[in-house]
């Protein structure tokens, strides 16, 4: 997939894919109007986002009921090296089977954005 940057005013950008778009900004203190999240708010919502999705399908293919259903992640550093933990935890809804609970954890740990960073990704940039 080909993902597109372009420059907005001010620290706004804008990133085009497909037929979508997103926009980011900074922080007032970077130098941006705090109107959209920053861009590595949008990577650390990736993986909870993704959780979350492998949640519902381990659910919807079981019938069971995501209402009430909540992911919450907290991302705390480890060391001065820039290495994090990111811990999810999931609030299951009332009546939520307990022979599923570790399922659903194994479920949850198919996220794609997990696999990716845990492939430990190359980059590469080049200026043309």
């Amino acid at each position: 997939m080909e993902i597109s940057v372009s420059m907005l005013e001010g620290q706004k950008q804008s990133a085009k894919f497909g037929d979508l778009e997103v926009i980011s900004d900074q922080s007032v203190n970077a130098g941006g109007n705090a109107e959209h999240p920053e861009p590595f708010d949008y990577f650390l919502v990736s993986m909870v986002l993704c959780a979350g999705f492998y949640a519902r399908k381990f659910c919807e293919q079981r019938d069971i009921s995501t209402q009430g259903m909540t992911l919450t992640q907290n991302n705390e550093n480890v060391d001065d090296n820039g290495k994090k933990l990111f811990s999810i935890e999931i609030n299951l809804p009332d009546g939520f089977p307990d022979k599923y609970k570790k399922a659903l954890i194994a479920a949850v740990n198919t996220c794609t954005v997990k696999k990716v960073i845990q492939a430990v990704p190359e980059f590469s940039v080049v200026v043309k």
